[in-house]
């Protein structure tokens, strides 16, 4: 019998520990001296959080022969908006527009590389099942023959020069193959379907899934279709990538009620093996692109609307435990646009109002720690719309508005101790729907309405507010975190509303857009590491959406379970533990807990010689 040393050209080392710099390498043996054990360490898979697209989309067309790190979306379709004609292209960091296409449309599907892409069929706006096929050269797009039979839902595979564009609305079992210049009849389908998976090549495709939620798999030679091992998961409306005989599908609609699902399955050329590495956010219509092991998801329908999102799919010595929102206790009084601070384990809410269209604020305030809710010391006055700042016991607020009171807009912060409030320092300005950082005795408070959009910002030092720099755009119902010395302010009701600058002590600077147009939202963390959730996109849509800020750019997370905006959090919290309570819709009395990304290399595995 061969020894690890003939087989490997190594020698098993005695080592005290698993930890050593050089053991990190996948499969070389090594010996533990210390727990007298044989060891090795082995990959595992996961989906970690990637940067959004620019423009959250469904139905568009991408190529599972792209790669994890230049891929390309094209076209698709945006709710209430319609048919687009914009292309976004990622390079393994970020997205950009791309060339667009020449006809705007959606429901179609793409083959090909970044530099040199396929898009084919479709449909334009209630005109069904189109014919038109376009090549990408990595800046624009130009016009080819057509397919022989307009087709819309379909799948595709292979290369720009060799495609293959089988399925679809029209003629659900037909396959068609590109040679660069026009479309010719293959083998049809075993079964017509429609919103397969797809990916492969032009004599070696895979074809899998398909409505109405099937779990089939076919596989193409270049002439004819046979049948492959079946999926775990019946789904339609998923997305593929890979080879024939290593391939990845991930997302979809499943039975029977067409839900949204995270599941990932590889295929190995025989059969389907479900991964314990699930979608981060589950979805369906998405994009595609990679291998089976470095892919990548982005966009696509998630109930009941579209979704940016991107995730990378990876192999490797690393393990990761996904980002999660979890359900936390409800709070005693269901209110909105009130101020939220603290912590995870020491969360603060105080005021509100009980209804969205309520005018009179309220005074109630209650304390989190980390499981439930208990009501704390009334606040001095009734208010809402204002801001707050530090831990929980020791907390101020900023401004803040209240149609039973006269004036209606106050001047007057309070103080927390953790069990009382008392009066504070006025604020210089008249002002309500601020945005604030830092704490009770070094906060800076910032835009708002007085009565229009301001710029202005002030430090508090405990006792009294002296002006600073302004911030470059006036600004209200925005959020805010980080410190007197090191602030975000986050989008909020201005034109753009995707703008976040960042406070130095002194003066403001342009940050990272954020991930969309958004109002109404939380914020915690630091200016260097941030989460913010929730808010409304204009005009009126309540967001699920998190994003994470790492000083230059906000990256894509897992989504709340509940859209909520004018909410309360955690301003103190870090962007890996964070919660978010009440809001609007006010029927909601829910609280979720945000637990962050977190990555370790792989425990060494013990070699069992039974």
């Amino acid at each position: 019998m061969s020894t690890y040393q003939e087989l490997k050209g190594l020698k098993v080392k005695y080592l005290s520990n698993d930890t050593s710099s050089d053991r990190i390498k996948e499969g070389e043996v090594f010996y533990n001296s210390s727990d007298f054990n044989l060891k090795a360490f082995v990959s595992t898979a996961a989906w970690h959080s990637s940067h959004a697209m620019i423009t959250a989309r469904r139905l568009f067309a991408s190529s599972a022969s792209c790669t994890q790190t230049a891929a390309f979306g094209a076209g698709g379709y945006i709710d209430g908006t319609g048919d687009q004609n914009s292309t976004e292209e990622f390079n393994g960091s970020s997205f950009s527009a791309g060339g667009n296409i020449g006809t705007a449309r959606r429901e179609f599907d793409g083959a090909g590389t970044l530099t040199s892409g396929l898009i084919m069929g479709g449909r334009i706006g209630s005109s069904q099942q189109q014919a038109q096929t376009e090549e990408y050269d990595g800046s624009s797009w130009s016009e080819q023959n057509d397919l022989n039979t307009g087709r819309q839902r379909g799948s595709g595979a292979g290369s720009q020069t060799a495609g293959l564009y089988f399925s679809g609305i029209g003629d659900t079992d037909a396959t068609e193959e590109y040679n660069g210049t026009s479309w010719t009849a293959g083998g049809n389908l075993s079964v017509g379907t429609y919103s397969m998976g797809g990916s492969g090549t032009q004599t070696a495709a895979l074809g899998c899934g398909g409505n109405p939620y099937r779990s089939t798999t076919e596989e193409y030679d270049g002439s004819s279709w046979t049948s492959g091992g079946a999926l775990n998961t019946a789904r339609h409306a998923l997305r593929s990538a890979g080879i024939q005989t290593a391939s990845i599908t991930f997302g979809g609609l499943t039975p029977p009620s067409g839900a949204d699902t995270t599941a990932t399955e590889t295929y190995d050329g025989s059969s389907w093996t479900t991964s314990p590495a699930t979608l981060g956010t589950a979805r369906a219509e998405l994009g595609r692109s990679g291998t089976t092991t470095a892919a990548l998801a982005f966009g696509g329908f998630l109930a009941p609307g579209i979704t940016s999102n991107a995730e990378e799919f990876t192999v490797s010595l690393t393990a990761t435990t996904a980002a999660a929102w979890a359900s936390g206790g409800n709070v005693n009084t269901k209110t909105l646009s009130g101020g939220g601070s603290g912590t995870l384990t020491a969360g603060l809410k105080a005021g509100g109002r009980q209804g969205d269209a309520s005018p009179q604020g309220g005074n109630e305030t209650e304390e989190y720690n980390g499981t439930s809710w208990t009501n704390g010391g009334d606040l001095g006055r009734d208010r809402f719309d204002f801001s707050m700042a530090g831990p929980q016991t020791a907390a101020v607020t900023v401004g803040g508005y209240d149609i039973g009171s006269s004036p209606n807009t106050f001047v007057d912060c309070e103080e927390y101790d953790g069990s009382s409030w008392t009066a504070g320092g006025n604020y210089p300005a008249v002002v309500f729907a601020t945005g604030a950082a830092g704490t009770q005795t070094a906060a800076v408070a910032f835009g708002g309405y007085s009565p229009s959009l301001t710029a202005n910002s002030f430090l508090y030092n405990g006792s009294s507010w002296t002006s600073t720099g302004s911030m470059n755009t006036g600004r209200g119902y925005l959020g805010g975190c980080g410190s007197q010395t090191s602030a975000l302010a986050i989008t909020g009701k201005t034109s753009p509303s995707f703008k976040v600058e960042e406070f130095n002590g002194s003066t403001w600077s342009e940050g990272g857009n954020y991930l969309n147009d958004n109002i109404n939202c939380c914020a915690s963390g630091i200016s260097t590491a941030a989460i913010v959730f929730g808010g409304n996109t204009p005009p009126d849509t309540k967001e699920v959406r998190t994003g994470i800020y790492d000083g230059t750019s906000f990256i894509s997370s897992v989504s709340m379970a509940v859209a909520r905006d004018s909410h309360y959090g955690s301003s103190q919290g870090t962007s890996a533990s964070a919660w978010s309570a009440a809001g609007n819709p006010v029927s909601s009395a829910a609280t979720e807990e945000f637990t962050g990304e977190t990555t370790a290399v792989n425990s060494a595995k013990t070699i069992d010689f039974d």
